[in-house]
């Protein structure tokens, strides 16, 4: 498909789309494809998993990512909602996505007040996208690259 042939392609998509986020960090179509990237690479991935292992389930090689990767949860349920607005069965419990538009460029870090996108939870955590864009890539990175 346009020259993606297995899960190290789709990945490197994801790393150049990361890129380009990083570049403009509240580029909301951008940060939809960065999640939706990161997620449907567990379809890829399993895919070639089954090929080693025919027993295999898609359930069960969702259970273990889930497990290596909590915030993998929060992918499927960005994603989903991107999708179908509302989410039936939630992994987790997404109270609201925001932009918040910081006082400082976001040439600084984010100890200072930076514009971002932040997805926040029912018990009032919350996750930049950007952070979970990276720790979705590192976990891709050890699965498919290691």
């Amino acid at each position: 498909m346009f020259g993606i042939e297995n899960s190290k392609d789709r990945l490197l998509q994801l790393k150049n789309n990361f890129e380009l986020l990083k570049q403009d960090e509240l580029n909301i179509s951008l940060a939809e494809q960065t999640c939706s990237d990161a997620w449907h690479l567990i379809d890829w991935v399993y895919e070639e998993k089954k090929q080693s292992d025919i027993t295999l389930t898609k359930e069960q090689f969702r259970k273990t990512v889930y497990e290596q990767c909590q915030e993998m949860k929060i992918h499927h349920d960005l994603v989903n909602s991107f999708k179908h607005k509302n989410l039936s069965r939630q992994k987790v419990k997404i109270i609201e996505t925001r932009v918040h538009g910081g006082a400082i460029s976001s040439g600084f870090s984010k100890g200072f007040d930076v514009s971002r996108l932040e997805v926040h939870f029912e018990d009032k955590s919350k996750i930049d996208v950007d952070d979970l864009v990276e720790i979705a890539i590192n976990y891709w990175n050890k699965v498919i690259l290691e």
